[in-house]
């Protein structure tokens, strides 16, 4: 009975694979490069945050600088919002792939910009703190 059921789940689980949008190489080459800016993102954090700071900054405007600070804690908030947003962004990738292969570049574009924009908006609340 193992054994069948075992058989079935590693069918089935090579079937999903086989649709999925993994198989071509644009949206592996759109998700490499999201990984990378996650990692840059979290690297350019942990180097830059000090603990031991009392506040940090953590939302600023342009016109009239910093407008609230926090703990270091609070510094992965927009990180942890990039990380939730990339799930969600891949999940629905995964669901439009099989109906419309741009849709997918769309929600796997949307994941590049925001690093992007997540990686600029930590570099500025760091330099305004220095």
């Amino acid at each position: 009975m193992r054994q069948k059921i075992k058989k079935h789940v590693t069918k089935t689980a090579k079937n999903v694979h086989a649709q999925s949008f993994l198989q071509e190489k644009p949206f592996k080459y759109i998700l490499m490069a999201v990984g990378v800016i996650v990692f840059v993102n979290l690297a350019f954090i942990f180097t830059h945050i000090k603990a031991d700071q009392i506040s940090q900054p953590i939302k600023y405007n342009y016109l009239f600088g910093i407008v609230k600070t926090g703990s270091w804690m609070g510094a992965f908030v927009l990180p942890s919002l990039f990380l939730m947003i990339i799930i969600i962004n891949i999940l629905a990738a995964e669901y439009f792939y099989r109906k419309d292969k741009f849709l997918t570049y769309v929600f796997l574009g949307i994941n590049l910009f925001l690093g992007i924009i997540t990686f600029l908006e930590i570099i500025a609340l760091n330099a305004r703190a220095s």
